[in-house]
């Protein structure tokens, strides 16, 4: 049966109670204003998800529901009873709850930023302590994992958190069913999105975006409405938010290093407890001296410092990551599309052959730069295949001004294929007598992967010196011959897509 206005719903001690309107909905479902009807008290409900997958799914949420009822604190929405759709079969799962009527702290902000005017830093101290003192009890039960400004309500200026312990259940549109916790991704922690062990530090990281956004009016990343999921994972991970000073300077340097160190990516950075924090907060309560105000400006000098160096860090964090990616994506594409075919065509080989056995070299780690394989042949020879990847910065080359005679400036030449393709790595298999082919991984438009072509390089009637046939060009070699590929010279180059066969070919060869 669905729940709706004017259904009847009952707690776990059977006392019914009448649903009397909606009042909001968020990410389980659906909330509504529900009368006692033997003492006429009011309190919400909130719809959850009707079923769960599975036995093990039921079993978690249970556990989990049986932690939230032992929430009890004046910061925090009490449950009265949660409904796992059990005790009353008729009626889906829902959770009974404390009524707050006064909104939610998005709306708070919201309303301060239409009147353009900034939160006192009075009533951000209120809410602040408020917040910490809720939470502080929370994590001594359980881990929230969503915690948003829609999740924070009011009653007669009492702040309330809520929808603790229940991001085990979330399910709509852009979340699925998850036992780890995934919280809103505006909101959640790097080490979050990694899926590590849920923590209080989390939570800390959620809040002080909160306690940052109540504070200036915006999301440290203000990132626009278009961002989508990599774009918030990239700023949690790399953007470094301006301070909160920078935006509201009636902010105490105090207030805005209690935000910036809650949200600091690195966990040994963060705080570790609410205890920390309201012990920074306090600072502000101490007696002024006659050094104040240079200790303020010192500290302020130091803030800024602290920003560039953090950014900086961020930056180089960023492309240590951005380059690892890089990596892993040319290793999986060789071990998907060469190293691996050809160890299966081995492995045949060596399955029907008693009288010896070809071995390969294993892949090296996903992040190598250089990758390098060694096929040992039953004849005792061995082909190699070597792949590098290559990076911009290894080809800063001094070029000619356009404007200016003798004058050169650096530029990134990066090599490219016909057709202005970008070339992620290159390489070659190899014999031992030096014939052989190239391998270049390519830009793809339509592909995150690249592709891959060979380049079959023979002499043509121009050259002088006679190369084995085909043989493939070595690494110092390639900056200066791709660039001839099409052009009259005194090799002949036939690029062709990437087929596993001309491998095989050579392995038939040698072996």
């Amino acid at each position: 049966m669905l729940i709706q206005p004017n259904s009847v719903v009952f707690d776990g001690e059977e006392n019914s109670y009448k649903v009397l309107e909606p009042i909001g909905n968020g990410s389980f479902g659906y909330v509504y204003k529900i009368e006692k009807e033997s003492d006429k008290s009011i309190w919400a409900l909130k719809t959850l998800p009707s079923n769960f997958p599975n036995s093990e799914q039921l079993l978690s949420f249970q556990n989990e529901s049986v932690m939230a009822m032992k929430v009890s604190h004046e910061n925090a929405v009490n449950y009265v009873f949660v409904h796992d759709g059990s005790k009353y079969s008729e009626l889906p799962p829902y959770i009974i709850m404390e009524y707050a009527n006064g909104g939610t702290l998005q709306q708070v902000i919201k309303t301060a930023i239409r009147k353009n005017e900034f939160i006192s830093n009075k009533d951000l101290l209120d809410y602040f302590h408020q917040l910490i003192n809720g939470m502080e009890h929370i994590n001594s039960i359980l881990i929230h994992r969503d915690i948003k400004p829609d999740n924070i309500l009011l009653h007669n200026g009492i702040v309330k958190i809520s929808d603790f312990g229940l991001s085990k259940i979330v399910h709509d549109g852009t979340r699925q069913m998850t036992f780890k916790g995934f919280g809103h991704i505006r909101y959640m922690a790097p080490e979050g999105w990694k899926l590590e062990k849920n923590t209080i530090q989390m939570d800390i990281y959620s809040m002080g975006i909160i306690f940052y956004e109540l504070a200036t009016l915006q999301h440290p990343f203000n990132l626009p409405h278009h961002a989508d999921v990599q774009d918030w994972r990239n700023a949690h991970y790399f953007t470094n938010p301006p301070s909160p000073k920078s935006i509201n300077p009636a902010l105490t340097t105090t207030m805005t290093q209690v935000i910036m160190k809650m949200i600091e990516k690195s966990t040994a950075k963060r705080y570790k407890s609410w205890q920390e924090i309201r012990n920074d907060l306090l600072i502000d309560n101490e007696p002024p001296t006659e050094n104040s105000k240079i200790i303020e400006n010192m500290i302020n000098i130091r803030l800024s410092k602290d920003i560039s160096i953090r950014e900086e860090q961020l930056k180089q964090e960023k492309e240590r990551q951005e380059r690892k990616n890089y990596l892993k994506m040319i290793n999986y594409q060789y071990a998907n599309d060469i190293y691996n075919p050809i160890k299966e065509f081995i492995e045949e080989f060596n399955r029907r052959y008693t009288g010896g056995q070809i071995t390969m070299t294993p892949l090296n780690s996903m992040d190598s730069s250089e990758i390098y394989t060694k096929i040992h042949l039953v004849s005792g020879k061995t082909l190699t295949i070597q792949l590098k990847a290559l990076f911009d910065n290894d080809f800063i080359r001094e070029v000619p001004s356009q404007f200016d005679r003798g004058i050169t400036h650096k530029k990134v030449v990066r090599p490219v294929l016909r057709d202005n393709k970008k070339i992620l790595a290159w390489g070659y298999l190899k014999s031992p007598d030096n014939t052989g082919f190239n391998i270049l991984l390519v830009e793809n438009k339509e592909d995150i992967y690249g592709e891959w072509v060979m380049l079959i390089n023979t002499n043509s009637g121009f050259g002088r010196v006679r190369r084995p046939e085909p043989f493939p060009f070595e690494f110092n070699e390639l900056e200066k011959e791709i660039p001839l590929i099409y052009a009259l010279h005194i090799y002949n180059t036939e690029v062709l897509p990437l087929n596993i066969e001309k491998f095989q070919e050579f392995i038939v060869m040698y072996n």
